[in-house]
């Protein structure tokens, strides 16, 4: 039976997200989808590919109307309101944000959804796929002592000081560098600061750093609660980049929710995007099984490539694959609840075999 589905939101990603959904329609004919945005460039811009219709006064519920998901593409502030559209108008949602107040947000909305209806936020890379993958290999265990969670999206070529691209939206880069983060440590949930915790590694002869970065972890930390001694996640940079970031967020104080206007400004002003990138996924668990000290450890490399025709960045291969993934497997039945789903519910073989999620199974870059 073939599901209308809605995406909200036509930048980087959301645009993304409709590209493969409709393609994946004309191969399938499961998926009937339009495009929604307030930008009338960006719906004139992907008009000729899909449907599109231009969202005014944010009135998302006339567009959700006779849908059966939506798709939020928008900043994570728009989110709530999109999901309280969605439960009145019977149709489940999903979203890729990785703000925690929005997703507590979205869990309270969740509450009174219909027999059927899902909401599903913290889709895509991270949150999203990680949480899945760190959970897969949690299970291995009988006992666990930490689960240590990397991600990053890097431009394959820097030519910049803080050697990075914008790759994805800018909001939400700003809000994970600044908003406290979450952490088991001596199997207690505590509150970090992000930017700190810094540790330096070498992969493949290229060296990288990783510090606190907010949103990440998803619902992991409640999931895993009383059940492992440490969780953390850390974002994935070339070394050196930590440094200008803390100076520009930190020192210069554009990290306060009231200044975040200011450094967005300046760094979609001076950074330039790439779609010549590479996403890095770590994630290493040590634990008791069978009776030992065992370690287990998933290691990803995934390039920019052409995907149903489209070319795309790693980050959109990564993130829109990962959404649609879980999407697909909702629709299709793999996971039979109602209500609100954490990221970890999802299976990892169901993932990997399912025509979006095999994006993640790594290959070489063309």
């Amino acid at each position: 039976m073939t599901k209308r589905i809605v995406v909200l939101g036509l930048g980087r990603i959301g645009g993304a997200i409709v590209q493969l959904l409709s393609q994946q329609y004309n191969d399938h004919n499961n998926y009937q989808v339009t495009g929604a945005d307030s930008d009338p460039k960006a719906v004139q811009q992907y008009a000729k590919q899909f449907n599109t219709q231009l969202i005014k006064n944010h009135d998302y519920a006339s567009i959700l109307a006779n849908q059966d998901a939506v798709i939020s593409a928008l900043s994570f502030n728009d989110n709530p309101y999109v999901a309280q559209a969605a439960l009145e108008n019977g149709c489940s949602y999903f979203d890729l944000t990785e703000d925690v107040r929005c997703t507590n947000a979205i869990k309270t909305i969740a509450l009174n959804a219909l027999p059927g209806q899902v909401f599903m936020p913290q889709c895509g890379l991270a949150p999203g796929f990680i949480s899945i993958l760190a959970y897969s290999l949690y299970k291995k265990f009988d006992e666990v002592k930490s689960v240590k969670m990397r991600v990053g999206a890097l431009p394959k070529n820097p030519s910049n000081k803080i050697l990075y691209n914008l790759t994805w939206s800018t909001d939400g880069l700003i809000n994970e560098y600044s908003n406290e983060c979450f952490a088991i440590k001596n199997q207690e949930l505590v509150t970090i600061q992000p930017l700190e915790g810094l540790e330096k590694f070498s992969l493949d002869g290229l060296e990288y750093e990783a510090f606190n970065t907010s949103g990440g972890l998803g619902t992991l930390c409640e999931t895993l609660k009383d059940k492992v001694v440490e969780l953390n996640y850390k974002t994935i940079r070339y070394k050196g980049h930590r440094e200008y970031m803390d100076f520009l967020i930190n020192d210069l104080y554009l990290g306060k929710k009231k200044r975040r206007a200011i450094l967005k400004e300046i760094l979609e002003y001076a950074i330039p995007t790439t779609k010549q990138d590479v996403v890095l996924i770590f994630c290493s668990v040590i634990g008791i099984k069978n009776g030992k000290l065992q370690q287990i450890t998933d290691v990803r490399k995934i390039y920019n490539d052409t995907l149903e025709g489209h070319e795309l960045s790693s980050i959109q291969i990564t993130t829109a694959s990962g959404l649609c993934a879980v999407l697909d497997l909702v629709v299709n039945k793999k996971l039979k609840k109602s209500g609100f789903i954490k990221q970890e519910e999802i299976n990892i073989s169901d993932f990997f075999n399912n025509r979006f999620g095999k994006a993640y199974l790594t290959k070489e870059p063309k």
